[in-house]
């Protein structure tokens, strides 16, 4: 009896052993193409309304593109007569406006409205700087925009159709690289190439308050849940900020390094909740888990090529979300791709099945083993009511013996 349960707990131990790993490889799957062009769009971003339902794409030469998030098959097409390379863009907290900035200090403004295009800054108000950065704050009442060496502004629409623009005292003297503004707190948080990670409160007043030296690549403020923001730099690093309302200029920075990753880390978008996504260069991706300071592989460059090599040789310049681990993949070249999760993941499907059914199992006929062997009556008596008609009179006659010793 004894051989029989060790057997059953074998086979089990084959069973699990040959469950299909759910955590081998890449956490999503690369499905659906779309190509918004033939040629080579030399995309640099794109910009998510705050329904998340819409994203501006923008890119060299001042292409503009206005895309459904869960169908990119459905566009329009935003006209701006220019060949000016446009850099980052930001959705008003209200959603009926965008700002979008490039070369040569260029601003656009996108109006939802009837989908028109308008110049809403030039030479005029930011000279010739090519501008790198745009955020807008969490009331919506100013945008604040970055450009090269350390070039920060705060701006807004004047009365006149013009723009009302004044520059943010205190600049540092390398390119801006990202700003971003916490969704529930006054204020906005901003990447540099050398000068560090510094602060904007509520009075337009930057306080630098670390990480200077890093080449920070991006940052991002995914939720108001939390009072921190995350920041990437091309070398590995991850910083979190914790934001101090009160006292803007202790806010903190805690830097931790990525040292198993391959690649450059080039920017971040929001995924969902206190998630968010790392882009990697060459085509990967890392998720990033605020509340727990973690960050998981999510898309690996291997499992990129194999889905189709010629993708997995462009540049991820955004992503965007459909669902908690579902959503699309943007590259420079104007490439989308669809990701989700493999079917052989869900809980749900058979590998769900397998490990419900063959976990407990297994965990039983552990602890009926040891039992069995740790009792020797127990054994005895399990044996006489169920063993076969060998096994019980092999057990009645070690019984007798052991009686007559």
């Amino acid at each position: 009896m004894r051989r029989g349960i060790t057997r059953a707990l074998a086979v089990a131990c084959v069973l699990l052993l040959t469950v299909p790993g759910a955590s081998a490889g890449s956490a999503v799957t690369m499905y659906d193409v779309v190509s918004l062009a033939e040629e080579d769009l030399g995309l640099n971003g794109a910009t998510l309304d705050p329904s998340g339902e819409w994203a501006i794409v923008f890119g060299a030469d001042a292409y503009l593109e206005l895309v459904s998030t869960s169908d990119p098959t459905t566009r329009i097409e935003l006209l701006w007569n220019s060949d000016v390379d446009l850099n980052d863009g930001d959705f008003h907290p209200g959603g009926q406006t965008a700002f979008i900035v490039g070369r040569e200090g260029q601003v656009l403004r996108y109006a939802r409205e009837d989908h028109s295009i308008t110049n809403a800054g030039g030479q005029l108000e930011f000279g010739q700087t090519k501008l790198t950065a745009v955020a807008w704050n969490t009331g919506g009442s100013w945008a604040y925009v970055g450009g090269e060496d350390g070039w920060l502004w705060r701006m807004r629409a004047a009365e006149d159709g013009g723009a009302e623009v004044h520059p943010i005292l205190g600049r540092g003297a390398s390119d801006i690289s990202g700003i971003d503004c916490h969704p529930s707190l006054m204020l906005c948080v901003v990447s540099s190439i050398v000068d560090g990670i510094g602060v904007i409160d509520r009075d337009h007043t930057l306080y630098w308050i670390g990480g200077t030296g890093y080449p920070w690549s991006d940052v991002q403020c995914p939720t108001g849940e939390y009072d921190e923001c995350v920041a990437v730099s091309s070398d590995r690093n991850i910083a979190t900020i914790a934001l101090d309302d009160e006292q803007p200029s202790t806010s903190g920075v805690e830097i931790i390094q990525l040292s198993d990753a391959g690649g450059y880390l080039t920017g971040l978008s929001h995924q969902q909740g206190d998630r968010s996504l790392i882009i990697v260069t060459p085509f990967s991706l890392i998720e990033h888990d605020l509340s727990q300071s973690l960050a998981f592989p999510w898309l690996e460059y291997h499992d990129a090529v194999d889905f189709d090599a010629s993708i997995s040789g462009e540049r991820i310049v955004a992503t965007w979300s459909t669902d908690r681990d579902s959503g699309w993949i943007l590259t420079d070249r104007g490439t989308l791709v669809q990701f989700h999760p493999p079917l052989s993941n869900s809980v749900g499907g058979i590998l769900g099945a397998w490990i419900l059914i063959a976990i407990p199992l297994a965990t039983l006929l552990v602890i009926l083993s040891l039992t069995f062997g740790l009792s020797p009556g127990l054994r005895q008596w399990f044996t006489l009511r169920f063993g076969s008609d060998e096994e019980k009179r092999a057990a009645r006659g070690a019984a007798r013996r052991k009686k007559r010793r």
